[in-house]
């Protein structure tokens, strides 16, 4: 018998496994006992089952155990973002609760409120490191399934959503015009990253070498350089060719000119690496781009490439999206638009057809 009533009154339940005592728990009920009992052998039986005393080990400790396995194992820009999420968003008493107590109910409570508080983009990180902190408890035996995959991470209201939001051709020419006459160099930069789409720390990783002229003036994209972090593969881990539209192709030209061709190739005044919060103060970003992040200049790109009617793999390839359904998920909204202006250009010239017929 597993089930043993004790001098006490109570019934102690022992678990075994391959002979070996695994377990054990103390209710005041038999039938509690049984219940419990009966649970735990078919966790056993199905191969799910976790020590239940692993549930008490605070979620703070199991994140700081997450935090050190991982050091070293994946880019400093991304240990970073997991530990500056968790240790900022997740509230200390949520860290002293045992993992056992984290059910739905809880992270519900948790993932709305980022969701009532930070724009989605941030919310949904924040989610995204709590998530690789519980998959890692998993792994480790802590608990049997991840809690916070069965709760939803809703959009509110939108707006606090910026994710795409592209310049208009006036906003921008009104803003390039500001800045050239501040800095010029920085400028042509500004001009370069609308042109191309390239991420900023794409194009900060670009070497001279990495221009190429034939059969088309294009720059070779395989690295990525954040502020203040080594480089490391591009956000796809895809290297790509991104051909030089518009000024672009002169902009790399002059940059080229005379330089050794493992240098950077965009670099800042004195020769050293850019530094993006250098570069935003030195073009009077704030006061000239208004609203906009300078990741919106990747985004004036990829619209702007619909807009001229290039094909939406082409443009995936061209950002170094990992599949062209990324592509179609981010810029639908822009690509419904187009077909809907071609459609009333079409109703519109169906109508006068009929006009001049009567």
């Amino acid at each position: 018998m597993s089930v043993e009533k004790t001098a006490a009154g109570s019934y102690r339940v022992r678990i075994y496994h391959r002979g070996k005592q695994v377990t054990s728990r103390t209710f005041q009920r038999k039938k509690e006992a049984e219940a419990w009992e009966l649970s735990q052998r078919a966790l056993l039986a199905s191969g799910a089952w976790t020590n239940p005393r692993n549930g008490d080990v605070p979620l703070g400790e199991v994140i700081q155990e997450f935090l050190e396995e991982r050091r070293g194992l994946v880019s400093q820009h991304t240990f970073d973002t997991d530990e500056a999420n968790l240790r900022l968003h997740v509230p200390t008493a949520m860290k002293r609760r045992p993992l056992a107590s984290l059910n739905r109910q809880v992270l519900r409570r948790f993932v709305n409120e980022l969701t009532r508080t930070k724009k989605y983009g941030t919310a949904k990180r924040i989610r995204e490191s709590l998530s690789a902190v519980l998959a890692y408890a998993v792994q480790m035996e802590y608990l049997p399934h991840n809690p916070i995959t069965e709760v939803r991470l809703e959009r509110g209201d939108g707006t606090e959503d910026r994710e795409i939001r592209p310049f208009s051709d006036d906003e921008f020419a009104t803003m390039l015009e500001a800045q050239r006459s501040v800095n010029r160099p920085y400028a042509d930069i500004v001009e370069f990253l609308r042109e191309t789409g390239l991420r900023w720390g794409e194009m900060k990783a670009l070497r001279v070498a990495d221009v190429r002229s034939a059969p088309f003036p294009a720059v070779f994209v395989s690295r990525s350089k954040s502020d203040g972090y080594p480089e490391k593969q591009t956000k796809g881990r895809r290297s790509r060719t991104v051909p030089l539209l518009g000024r672009a192709a002169d902009i790399v030209s002059a940059r080229a000119a005379g330089t050794a061709p493992d240098a950077f190739l965009f670099r800042a005044p004195g020769g050293g690496e850019l530094s993006g919060p250098n570069f935003t103060r030195d073009v009077h970003w704030a006061a000239t781009a208004g609203t906009h992040r300078l990741h919106d200049l990747r985004h004036t790109a990829a619209t702007s490439w619909l807009r001229d009617g290039i094909d939406v793999k082409t443009i995936s390839v061209w950002l170094g999206h990992s599949t062209t359904q990324q592509t179609v998920n981010r810029y639908s909204h822009w690509m419904s638009s187009d077909s809907d202006l071609a459609a009333v250009a079409k109703a519109l010239d169906a109508r006068r057809s009929r006009t001049t017929d009567r």
